[in-house]
């Protein structure tokens, strides 16, 4: 009899315990992190229009500060300013782009994580 009560004891430390944690890491995830990350909607001054890797440590941005839109290199040494864009011909050719991308303005990085892996899914599926 002490023993199964013993084991029951400890099934209900360990379902509590349990409890516990899951109820701590549905605070941290839903309520802790959503206001410590920062947003990066519409309303930032500096927006990241497109990037190109060029190496595993070497990258190419277009980006648009208050308005102007430059092009910048990205390396182990530094970031370099390569040029300044015409504001004009650099919104035509995002918009171009992204209609090329079939995606809605403002996402200048691509499609999602969920949208490639399910182009990647559908594609092994069609190949069987």
């Amino acid at each position: 009899m002490a023993n199964s009560l013993s084991f029951l004891w400890m099934l209900v430390q360990t379902i509590f315990a349990l409890v516990l944690v899951c109820g701590l890491a549905y605070l941290i995830f839903r309520v802790i992190l959503p206001r410590l990350a920062v947003n990066y909607g519409a309303n930032n001054m500096v927006r990241v229009v497109d990037r190109i890797g060029l190496d595993a440590r070497k990258s190419l941005f277009v980006i648009e500060v208050a308005g102007k839109w430059m092009l910048v290199a990205s390396s182990e040494s530094g970031v370099q300013l390569i040029s300044e864009l015409d504001p004009a011909s650099a919104k035509i050719a995002e918009e171009e782009i992204l209609k090329n991308r079939q995606l809605p303005p403002g996402n200048g990085f691509g499609k999602s994580f969920a949208d490639k892996l399910n182009e990647v899914i559908s594609r092994k599926q069609g190949g069987k």
